[in-house]
């Protein structure tokens, strides 16, 4: 009979074990030539494969061979002409050090120890009664060992123990002959994302690269794959899953790979998420990431602009006439791109990073900034904040020039007085770079207010909120200067 070696405080097995089964199944492996995978946002995929298999006429066993190590086994789909599936199991049972100490508990095992006089192996029975701290624990006729110093030998793979997990099935063939069985599962532990590269070619145009990366720690690697990606959250209602064996995976270094750019990939709709289908096969294996080409745009429009929110109040509490005032605060960086045809986008983007590239003047490319993409659909129109702008600050101060109260409403010993204050606010912006450049001040206001004069010219951004845009030449200042009556209510107690 065959021995089975394992060396003690490892976590990996020493040797292959062949598997076993007790009666004659059917082994069905995939040969990659009809596997597709359908990979969704949130670490999930479902796995598509046509298997062909000569199945006899009535009850058949069948033995799926390879499929994912994260498999959502209640998941699992078995179908085809002339099939009735019976019953299906998944066999996570798998080979390693503390299942068969597990089940092994009870029984008989060989031990082998090393003399320490001379070097020779010592070769021992012993029945295998527990573990303590993760090591076997073994009586021996001399009285038992809780910290063996040598190795446990099996005599045979416990049953049901495989070196991989299977999807086995009880299938009952109408006729017997060469079947098509098609097999869909989904599978934790396959991902995607994608991470954008914009090169700004000048100040109104840029090229965009879309990268897809996929992620692979299913348990498996896919050959030859037909690949789909689905854009949105899907959700996902989870279930009660069995404890996975640990311990059998052999991590390896991770890998990369990228492909060359490909045009632009257009998605489809289907059932209100993005579905994204790559042009040509790929495989990726287990513990890789692989990098797709998924969109090429050249000349892209875009418009950059600086804003700055005034940090000004004007609240209840300020009845001092003293006002307030702040001093080079910097614009953010926005960059502003439309995602239409005439931009020469015009293509649904799926959620990620995009990381904005741009030339020195000797030639030299330089990383200006990144920000995060919300899944866009076309005619949406992005707003990208990639930092602060050193060369352009803005200083300002507020001061209350009159307040007027409108009325006074008695409320037990207190009023309720309605009031009227008006304030100057000046805010200089001052443009050290070698450009031209419009910048965006916005000022919010808690109360009912009224703009009564300003020199330059603004617009209602909402209810509560007013925008001017204040053009500066390079190397120059602009004082935006407005006046503006704040109605509000302020309680007083005697």
């Amino acid at each position: 009979m065959r021995k089975y070696l394992f060396l003690l405080g490892l976590s990996t097995i020493i040797v292959n074990f062949p598997f076993q089964v007790q009666s004659e199944p059917v082994i069905i492996s995939g040969d990659n030539s009809n596997l597709s995978l359908s990979i969704y946002n949130q670490n999930l995929a479902l796995v598509k494969d046509v298997r062909q298999a000569e199945l006899r006429s009535g009850l058949n066993d069948v033995i799926f061979d390879g499929v994912a190590q994260r498999i959502q086994p209640e998941t699992a789909i078995i179908y085809g002409n002339g099939i009735k599936v019976i019953e299906q199991n998944y066999n996570y049972n798998l080979l390693s050090y503390a299942n068969f100490i597990e089940q092994n508990i009870g029984n008989k095992v060989n031990t082998v120890r090393e003399n320490p006089k001379n070097g020779d192996n010592i070769f021992e029975r012993a029945i295998l009664i527990g573990t303590a701290d993760g090591r076997p624990v073994l009586q021996f006729d001399y009285g038992i060992d809780t910290n063996f110093s040598g190795r446990v030998v099996f005599d045979d793979v416990p049953a049901g123990m495989s070196n991989k997990p299977t999807l086995t099935a009880k299938l009952d063939v109408n006729g017997g002959g060469d079947k098509n069985l098609r097999l869909a599962y989904l599978t934790d532990g396959l991902s995607w994302k994608t991470d954008y590269v914009a090169n700004v070619n000048s100040r109104d145009k840029l090229n965009l690269t879309g990268w897809v990366t996929i992620n692979n720690e299913s348990g498996i690697d896919y050959e030859n794959a037909k690949i789909q990606l689905i854009a949105g959250d899907v959700n996902v209602v989870r279930s009660a899953m069995p404890r996975m064996a640990k311990g059998i995976m052999m991590m390896r270094a991770q890998s990369f790979n990228s492909a060359d750019a490909v045009e632009s990939i257009e998605p489809e709709s289907i059932s209100s998420y993005e579905l994204y289908t790559l042009p040509t096969t790929a495989s990726i294996a287990n513990h890789q990431t692989k990098q797709i080409a998924l969109i090429e745009k050249h000349d892209v429009t875009y418009k950059k602009e600086f804003n700055l929110q005034i940090p000004l109040y004007f609240g209840n509490n300020d009845y001092n006439g003293n006002g307030e005032e702040f001093e080079k605060l910097h614009p953010a960086i926005t960059y502003v791109i439309k995602n239409t045809t005439d931009a020469n986008l015009g293509i649904s983007l799926p959620t990620g990073i995009i990381r904005f590239y741009e030339n020195d003047k000797n030639n030299n490319l330089q990383f200006i900034g990144s920000s995060h993409i919300a899944n866009t659909a076309k005619e949406d129109t992005l707003r990208l904040n990639l930092g602060d702008a050193f060369n352009i600050s803005v200083s300002g101060k507020s001061k209350r020039i009159s307040t007027k109260e409108l009325s006074r409403q008695p409320k037990g010993k207190c009023y309720d007085i309605k009031e009227k204050r008006t304030y100057e606010i000046e805010a200089t912006v001052n443009n050290a770079e070698a450009e031209n450049n419009d910048i965006i001040l916005t000022q919010h206001f808690s109360n009912e207010y009224k703009i009564i004069e300003e020199n330059i010219k603004s617009s209602e951004k909402n209810g509560a909120t007013r925008q001017w845009i204040v053009p500066v030449k390079a190397q120059d200042k602009t004082t935006l200067i407005y006046m503006v009556e704040i109605t509000s209510t302020r309680g007083v107690c005697n």
